[in-house]
């Protein structure tokens, strides 16, 4: 029987609700192993499908190339769920011929099950960076990734641009290395002509239809918003309402004699755009659609609306002051 080697383990659980973070560390496991694994590679079954019976079949069975079979169970909760009992009997006494991997976004430390894994195997968790180190996530992963360097005001305009997502991020992250070309840094101008179909324009090119009383144009914009991004429902409000906040801490400013470039620098938009949209919509008016916009994400999180309709509301109601049929 192949043991494996010293840092070879049975039994792997690697425990994250972040996908990334959980394929990169299925990864780096596979290629720690990678003298002694299959060929053919890992054998990867359904956790919501695989039954108990078939994956401890699998994971007895000696590969035909006399190397190192991995099983990996993938979205492994409820798998787990259903067979507990039997995988920590299976977890304290493993088939050392082969590997088992358990891909799961959940493992209470406190459980018998994570104890023993812990024992007998290795626990690998994948805890997301917290929100203060995540320009410096974006940082190292497009250093160590992506082979090239970002600045921190980089990452934190790729991060306005695409979210808090890391999936997300590295996607656009690949896709701004692969932009570049051998250039050796990834820059906000960079950022600004490929990422994300600049984002704040096509909120503010909303707010600019609705201030108008343009329903027709303001929903155009929103079908096209939601065309051209897939990420736009998990963040539509979140959008609409940092472009009204910033609009309503720059109204005050402006009257007041503030510096209109650095306004707009600050809103990333043209400065003629910015006075156009500061003359047009007053405070009461952007307060309103604050408003609004505070019902419509109460609504959405209550399970009241859903966040297509809920916007198509908002906009029907501030573009011709009437309430949006239901």
């Amino acid at each position: 029987m192949h043991a494996g080697g010293k840092d070879t383990r049975a039994v792997y659980a690697v425990v994250g609700q972040d996908r990334l973070l959980r394929n990169d560390a299925v990864g780096t496991i596979l290629a720690q192993l990678e003298n002694e694994i299959d060929e053919l590679g890992p054998t990867r079954l359904d956790g919501s499908e695989a039954n108990l019976a078939e994956v401890l079949d699998e994971v007895r069975t000696f590969s035909l190339l006399g190397s190192r079979r991995m099983v990996i169970v993938d979205d492994a909760d409820p798998f787990i769920t259903e067979h507990r009992q039997a995988l920590e009997r299976y977890c304290a006494d493993p088939w050392e011929g082969n590997s088992l991997l358990l891909l799961c976004g959940s493992l209470p430390r406190n459980t018998r099950l994570y104890k023993i894994i812990a024992g007998h195997g290795q626990v690998i968790p994948c805890d997301p960076p917290k929100p203060k180190a995540l320009v410096a996530w974006v940082r190292d992963r497009s250093r160590n990734k992506h082979g090239k360097r970002l600045s921190a005001d980089a990452a934190q305009r790729l991060r306005e641009q695409v979210g808090d997502t890391l999936g997300l991020l590295d996607a656009e992250l690949a896709k701004l290395a692969t932009f570049v070309g051998d250039r050796p840094d990834i820059t906000s101008t960079d950022i600004e002509a490929l990422t994300g179909h600049h984002r704040e324009e096509k909120v503010f090119a909303i707010i600019d239809a609705v201030s108008s009383g343009d329903t027709s144009a303001a929903l155009e914009q929103w079908e096209q918003v939601l065309a051209t991004d897939r990420a736009a429902p998990a963040r539509a409000i979140g959008g609409l309402a940092w472009a009204v906040r910033g609009l309503l801490e720059a109204r005050p400013k402006w009257v007041q004699g503030a510096d209109l470039y650095e306004l707009s620098r600050r809103l990333y938009v043209d400065t003629d755009v910015l006075q156009r949209r500061l003359e047009r919509l007053s405070v009461p008016r952007l307060e309103q659609f604050q408003r609004d916009l505070l019902a419509a994400d109460l609504e959405c999180k209550t399970g009241v609306s859903k966040v297509e309709l809920a916007v198509e509301k908002l906009i029907v109601k501030n573009s011709t002051g009437a309430a949006a049929p239901g």
